[in-house]
C-alpha cells in the first residue's frame, strides 16, 4: 500500500513518532557499546540516578522546557539527546515525504536508524557493531529480492538488469550463466573495495587507515545501493566529507596529526543523504566528469 499524507496533523504525528523512536536510539547509543541491557533498568538520570517519568522524556520538548537539566538534581545533560530525537523525526519525515507510506520507506527508515546509531557509536567508541551492518545488509537484500520477485511475476515490468547481474561463460563448449541479485554483488564488491583500499594504505603508511568496521559497513551499504553509480557516489561523498571534517579538526586543534579520526560517521551521513535523495548521486558523479 502506498499512501501520501495530505493532512498537516499527519506530518506532525509522523515527526513525533520518529522522535519517540529517536529517544530509544539514545538509549541504544549509550548502553550498547557498554554491553548494558537496552531494556532494563528504566531510563534514569546519569547524575543522581532518579528514574525519569513522562514529563522528563518528551522528545525534544523536555530538553527545551527543562533547559537541558535534570528536573531532580538540576545537573545539565548533553544536547545530543534532543539532537538525535530531532534527527530521527526528520529522518522519518524524509522517508515518508520521498517514498510515501510504503514498505520501501520503512526499509529506508530502518537503515537510516542503523546509520544514526553507527554515526554516534563510532564517534564515541570508534566501533561499528556488527549487528547494525547485518540489519543494513538484510534490508538491502530483502528489498532487492522483492524487486526481483516483482520482475518475475510481471508486477513492475522487466527491470531485471537493475535488480540482478547475469554472469555468462562458456564451459566445455556449452554456455552457462549465473544470475545474482545486485545486492549480493554489491555486498561483495563493497567489502572487497574497502578492504583493498585499507590493505594498500596500511602497506604504504605503515598503519591502518580504515577500520574493519568501515569495511563491513561498506559491505552493508553495497547490499543496499547495489554495485552501481549510487555506491560510487556514496564513496565519493563520504571521502569529501571526511576530508573537509579532518581538515577542520586539525585546523581547530581538536585533533592532532597522527590522531585517528573515525570515518564511520562520514559513511553514515553520506548514506542517509543518498538514500533519501538518490538523485544527488548523478549530480555528484557529474562533478567528477562521470
Amino acid at each position: 500500500m502506498i499512501y501520501v499524507p495530505d493532512n498537516p496533523a499527519a506530518w506532525v504525528l509522523i515527526f513525533i513518532t520518529g522522535s519517540v523512536i529517536g529517544s530509544f536510539l539514545n538509549v541504544v547509543i549509550y548502553r550498547w557499546p557498554r554491553c548494558e541491557s537496552i531494556v532494563t533498568p528504566p531510563s534514569h538520570c546519569g547524575s543522581c540516578g532518579a528514574r525519569l517519568t513522562g514529563v522528563d522524556m518528551v522528545p525534544v520538548l523536555s530538553y527545551v522546557l527543562l533547559g537541558g537539566r535534570c528536573r531532580h538534581c538540576h545537573h545539565s545533560y548533553s544536547p545530543r539527546y534532543a539532537v538525535v530525537e530531532a534527527l530521527t523525526g526528520l529522518l522519518l519525515l524524509g522517508c515518508v515525504g520521498n517514498f510515501a507510506l510504503s514498505w520501501y520507506a520503512l526499509g529506508v527508515f530502518v537503515v537510516g536508524c542503523c546509520l544514526l546509531l553507527a554515526f554516534f557509536i563510532d564517534l564515541d567508541h570508534m566501533i561499528i557493531p556488527d549487528e547494525l551492518v547485518a540489519i543494513i545488509a538484510a534490508v538491502g537484500i530483502g528489498i532487492n529480492l522483492v524487486d526481483l520477485l516483482h520482475d518475475v511475476t510481471g508486477v513492475t515490468g522487466g527491470q531485471e538488469a537493475t535488480h540482478a547481474l547475469r554472469f555468462a561463460q562458456e564451459i566445455g563448449g556449452q554456455p552457462h550463466s549465473l544470475l545474482l541479485p545486485s545486492s549480493i554483488v554489491g555486498l561483495c564488491l563493497g567489502a572487497a573495495a574497502f578492504w583493498s583500499v585499507s590493505w594498500v594504505f596500511e602497506r604504504v603508511f605503515g598503519k591502518p587507515v580504515l577500520g574493519f568496521g568501515d569495511v563491513k559497513l561498506a559491505a552493508g551499504m553495497g547490499a543496499f545501493f547495489g554495485p552501481g553509480y549510487l555506491f560510487v557516489a556514496w564513496c565519493l561523498l563520504s571521502v569529501v566529507v571526511g576530508a573537509v571534517v579532518s581538515v577542520f579538526l586539525l585546523v581547530t586543534g581538536i585533533r592532532k596529526r597522527g590522531d585517528y579520526i573515525p570515518f564511520g560517521p562520514m559513511l553514515a551521513a553520506g548514506g542517509v543523504v543518498l538514500m533519501l535523495y538518490p538523485a544527488l548521486g548523478g549530480w555528484i558523479l557529474s562533478l567528477y566528469g562521470g
